[in-house]
């Protein structure tokens, strides 16, 4: 073993004293916070560059908040959705309900989290597994795949008719905080009885997270199969109305394909690009898909944002936020800050990072945007829609360089058609049947929020 030497500390401090540089950053950050006063200004002006060949045609509008609450894959997911309807209907402003999908995500987690509690009764109430289970059965976050298990299930609808009226939708720490509290004790029971009781008790348990549920938010007015009617006027100010079901507005308005199903794409250097990567026990939706990636490089990721974005269509992308992102000004860049002028210097790479719990996905977005300078294939920034307020970057929108997207995006959303045949025909072969499969609890399991 090699204990501290208390000795050594004066002989340390004293050599710091004689440093220049240390004793002049030292005065510097005892006075400052730190991301004010390491914040590289000559870089910032030169990485705020608005000027994008590659964007999306429609303006979205209205900029959204998800406020305080870890719905930013669902506002991601509806933003990138509300496009098309908004073409297609001729509209200034529109948002779907992320509500909606708020409150069938919080049931249908928690009945989720309740099979796997009766799934891992075998398990030691100490195991890894059961601990991590119990440790946020009801988050906010989510993955792309479990976004489409939702809308698969319940459909998609205007926010006009299902709103944030509710205040633990947009504030949501005490709720989940109460659903976690009594989902513990729902754990404990199950553990406990007699597998001839686990069908009466499940059923009771149910019924007994929608009663607490729906004192914190009212059931939606329409069911996914229920005929709605929505009014709204277009930006000529002509009034229309709609009359569908909540899946027919996902597919007919909103036009989601679903046959087959977009596919996330992440870059995760820890495994072999080209492999499908499983992430084991993480869902919300019994039956629903499993959360699978197809890990590619960096490079291919770029190229197919690109494309995607020049099809007109916005990209979902996951990344680690907020790691070197400036709020007050919307840039997303590595070098934004100057650590290296205190002898700050990290040596880490994105696999290590990952690997030593200090990089994983946290947070969703969407990528409207980018720049290919001519003759290049890789875009140098792009272009980024955020779900916090207009208060936050410029007018809710950001600018992310090509360091940023290789260093701290891990995922992108595609359609199966954008996919290059080679990287279509892993999904068609042997791969499909044996991925990698990775436990619930690895970084690449992180839920956006």
């Amino acid at each position: 073993m090699s204990s501290l030497n208390v000795a050594a500390l004066s002989k340390w401090n004293s050599a710091l004293g004689n440093d220049p540089t240390h004793n002049l950053a030292s005065t510097v950050l005892k006075n400052y916070n730190a991301d004010d006063a390491l914040l590289d200004k000559t870089r910032l002006t030169q990485q705020d560059n608005r000027v994008f060949n590659t964007k999306i045609s429609a303006d979205t509008a209205p900029v959204t908040n998800q406020r305080a609450s870890g719905r930013c894959w669902l506002f991601a997911a509806t933003n990138e959705l509300r496009i098309p309807v908004m073409k297609q209907l001729n509209l200034k402003e529109f948002e779907l309900s992320q509500a909606y999908l708020f409150f069938y995500d919080k049931l249908e987690k928690a009945n989720y989290f309740l099979d796997q509690v009766v799934q891992s009764r075998d398990e030691p109430v100490e195991s890894r597994l059961v601990q991590y289970l119990l440790t946020s059965p009801t988050e906010d976050g989510g993955q792309y795949s479990m976004f489409l298990n939702i809308v698969k299930k319940y459909g998609l609808i205007p926010k006009d008719l299902y709103g944030d009226q509710a205040f633990s939708t947009t504030a949501s720490r005490k709720w989940n905080a109460l659903l976690t509290t009594k989902l513990r004790e729902f754990a404990q029971q199950l553990r406990q009885c007699d597998v001839a009781d686990l069908p009466q008790m499940r059923e009771q348990m149910q019924k007994d997270i929608f009663k607490l549920i729906t004192l914190f938010m009212d059931l939606p007015p329409v069911g996914p199969n229920n005929t709605f009617k929505w009014e709204y006027q277009d930006k000529d100010k002509n009034t229309h109305s709609i009359e569908c079901t909540p899946l027919q507005f996902a597919t007919d308005y909103c036009q989601l394909s679903l046959q087959p199903p977009p596919v996330s794409l992440i870059n995760d250097p820890r495994h072999p690009y080209g492999e499908l990567i499983k992430i084991d026990k993480l869902g919300n939706v019994i039956g629903g898909d499993d959360v699978l990636y197809l890990n590619v490089d960096n490079e291919t990721l770029s190229k197919l944002v690109a494309k995607r974005l020049s099809k007109d269509k916005p990209v979902f992308f996951g990344s680690h936020t907020p790691k070197y992102m400036d709020k007050k000004f919307g840039v997303m860049d590595v070098q934004l800050w100057n650590y290296k002028a205190v002898g700050y210097n990290l040596t880490q790479s994105k696999a290590d990072r990952i690997k030593y719990g200090e990089s994983l996905m946290t947070h969703a977005m969407l990528i409207t945007g980018c720049h290919v300078p001519e003759g290049e294939q890789v875009p140098v920034r792009y272009r980024v829609e955020n779900s916090w307020g207009k208060d936050s970057g410029k007018d809710g929108l950001y600018v992310m360089t090509q360091e940023y997207f290789e260093e701290y995006c891990f995922q992108i959303v595609v359609d199966f058609e954008d996919l290059p045949q080679e990287l279509a025909d892993i999904y068609k072969s042997d791969k499909a049947a044996n991925p990698i499969v990775l436990p619930i609890w690895d970084p690449m399991g992180a839920l956006a929020e």
